[in-house]
């Protein structure tokens, strides 16, 4: 996806006023309250997985890196009570970030930048979470090594990962297709985002290249998320997901793992060796 449409997708939904779900201003879960719809939904799941791995860590400052609407560092700063900061290269979705934070008067640092050269000081965070970031980009490697950096030794990387691959969303792709047919959608059929196409043993492998170790996989997203679809719609078929999930919570730790097939998207979780500055130390002498 090139950058104009970024700054055209944020732009969109800081106008905010659709009928549709196609674009949701917000898509973070007040405390007490469940998700109402299909974003919602993914966010909220993809959170409790990211915080039981802060927690594991014993992470107290984190940063998301490529924020957009920031409702992960919104999360984990309401829901935590961590130190929070948010990056992203798009001002309109730091502005959204920002609002989202000030509306509920939480403190959050708040940078327009690059993740690939963030300009912050070596080993300043205990975690670095990402959402959907690294699949736009060719240079995998170059964003893991910076997010390494950053971290501090024994911190933690934690990214979820969405490249091109076929998946359970396929079937979003067969939905609009339809509506197109009968006139009922005009937009286009696939998105215009540039994903790579990297595997999940791909994303394993950038990471260990530059330097993390314990590095896991897992597949997420079992349900497709459909858009455009009516506010009401969406909101009955979360209804029916939330039932699923909780069948699912029976059998699973995570009910939103899937199969590498299925899956939509893939959680990436590695660690900054904790001699990891005495091993550069040593290499410069």
């Amino acid at each position: 996806m090139s950058q104009e449409a970024f700054h055209g997708k944020w732009a969109t939904i800081q106008r905010g006023g659709a009928e549709s779900n196609l674009e949701e201003k917000s898509i973070y879960v007040e405390k007490g309250d469940v998700p109402v719809t299909q974003r919602q939904l993914s966010l909220y799941n993809y959170f409790r997985f990211i915080e039981e791995h802060l927690k594991k860590n014993g992470a107290k400052k984190v940063i998301e890196l490529g924020c957009g609407r920031g409702t992960i560092g919104l999360y984990c700063k309401t829901y935590m009570g961590l130190d929070v900061t948010l990056m992203d290269n798009e001002e309109n979705a730091i502005g959204i970030a920002r609002e989202a934070f000030g509306s509920r008067n939480l403190p959050a640092q708040f940078l327009v930048g690059d993740a690939l050269k963030t300009g912050i000081e070596t080993g300043a965070y205990d975690a670095t979470l990402s959402i959907g970031l690294a699949e736009h980009l060719d240079n995998v490697e170059e964003l893991f090594a910076e997010q390494l950096r950053i971290l501090r030794p024994g911190g933690v990387m934690v990214t979820l990962n969405i490249p091109k691959k076929f998946s359970v969303q396929h079937l979003n792709f067969v939905m609009r297709a339809v509506k197109k047919c009968f006139g009922l959608y005009k937009g286009k059929i696939f998105k215009d985002y540039y994903r790579n196409t990297y595997t999940a043993e791909q994303y394993a492998a950038f990471a260990r290249n530059v330097g993390f170790t314990d590095v896991a996989v897992t597949h997420v997203c079992p349900f497709p998320i459909y858009v455009p679809i009516r506010r009401s719609t969406d909101r009955r078929i979360v209804a029916i997901r939330r039932g699923i999930l909780r069948i699912r919570k029976l059998f699973m730790h995570y009910p939103y793992k899937t199969n590498r097939v299925m899956a939509h998207a893939h959680f990436l979780v590695a660690t900054k060796p904790a001699n990891a500055e005495k091993s550069t130390a040593a290499n410069a002498n």
